[in-house]
């Protein structure tokens, strides 16, 4: 439900002070007094619609945060009560002085200086409302044509884990009954037993690394100091692990004609090795290319397996640089545009698919965009990693 009225009551409150705004520079610059006094006048009946629209935003975005406090969900929750006190002391008490101006008919310096005001308060809600609404479609931009669905929740229990690179750790899950994704898709997860609580929050997006035939669920993380992820590192083999999903669209293409590329950054690779894995498995894995960039070797989650794939296909190339690793006999450096186009010829010609921290995804869609690439031709998936 949270899913539902958060978006919709936020967008009515964006759509109501638009309303206001807009009314009241129209009526001021191209209508007659009697339209300014009909607007101001009826502009404080839209509270009506304003503040419980705004109250069921702030509430619901709280709630559906479960403490998380930091990332993109921080970011919307700091500015809602920057928005709540812009209403409360200046849109409000300004609405309602210029309706008891406009009624009187005193169209005086300090209407107009009043007037100002409220338009500059109006602007500067209509922006932060703009940028919450921002952060609302990225983050949930992975699992695009099911924002509205209501996701399924499993309970599993763990089965297994496995250190896959130095700071990561992969997490096995017992399969629940009746669960099936696409390769490339994620999942919520939650610790029930969880008793320790910080900023970073009660739930995390994990993308499902295992392939869809797999007999059992994988998911990896790079291990951090939040609660959820010391908690997860030190769980007893049969706890219990809550998910829900699967979500995203981050999935393969169907066009055989066009190559697949993928940019993985760290362990933004867990999509691509559910993609590659299930490729493989399948007898599809042609024309696809990994480029994946780690600090080192021992940084790089499952690349010995990997490796091994490509050994194994083909048509899969592998091409892993690292960034600081003066023993590295491989590639060097970040992904650039000059190493894409050595492997794959023409840089227009695939499909790329982005993985990994924000900063890295962010560069390499301007990379690829400013190569010529189109945007459609263009999948990105940010790891943040707290």
């Amino acid at each position: 439900m949270l899913k539902i009225v958060h978006p919709v009551a936020g967008m009515i409150a964006t759509l109501t002070i638009a309303t206001f705004w807009l009314s009241t520079a129209i009526s001021e610059l191209f209508l007659s007094e009697a339209a300014v006094v009909a607007v101001k006048t009826a502009i404080p009946w839209g509270f009506l619609i304003l503040i419980p629209a705004l109250a069921a935003t702030g509430g619901s975005g709280f709630v559906w945060s479960k403490g998380q406090r930091q990332g993109l969900v921080g970011a919307k929750l700091k500015r809602m009560p920057f928005i709540a006190l812009n209403g409360l002391l200046i849109l409000i008490p300004a609405a309602l002085f210029l309706a008891s101006k406009a009624r009187a008919g005193e169209f005086d310096t300090t209407f107009y200086v009043v007037q100002a005001v409220e338009l500059i308060a109006g602007a500067a809600n209509l922006t932060l409302l703009g940028m919450g609404m921002r952060d609302g479609l990225r983050l949930t931009q992975w699992r695009r044509g099911s924002f509205l669905k209501r996701g399924v929740a499993y309970t599993t229990r763990l089965t297994a884990k496995e250190d896959v690179a130095r700071g990561t750790l992969a997490i096995h899950l017992k399969r629940p009954g009746g669960f099936t994704f696409k390769a490339g898709q994620a999942v919520y997860v939650t610790l029930p037993a969880l008793k320790e609580v910080d900023g970073k929050g009660l739930v995390r997006t994990f993308s499902i690394a295992s392939a869809p035939d797999d007999p059992d669920l994988m998911i990896a993380t790079r291990l951090t100091d939040s609660a959820l992820k010391r908690s997860l590192a030190s769980l007893p083999l049969g706890s219990e692990i809550e998910i829900e999903g699967p979500y995203g669209d981050l999935t393969l293409h169907d066009d055989a004609a066009r190559p697949a590329a993928f940019l993985a950054g760290g362990i933004g690779i867990t999509p691509f090795r559910s993609m590659i894995r299930d490729a493989a498995k399948s007898g599809r894995a042609r024309d696809l290319y990994l480029f994946y960039s780690n600090r080192s070797a021992e940084d790089a989650a499952f690349l010995s397996e990997l490796e091994q794939t490509a050994g194994e296909n083909p048509g899969f190339k592998l091409v892993p640089t690292m960034t600081d690793a003066p023993d590295w006999q491989g590639e060097r450096g970040f992904i650039t545009r000059e190493m894409i186009e050595r492997h794959v010829g023409d840089i227009a010609r695939p499909v790329f698919y982005l993985a990994g921290p924000p900063a890295m995804v962010a560069a390499m869609e301007t990379l690829l965009k400013s190569a010529g690439v189109k945007a459609e031709s263009i999948h990105a998936e940010e790891f943040a990693g707290y």
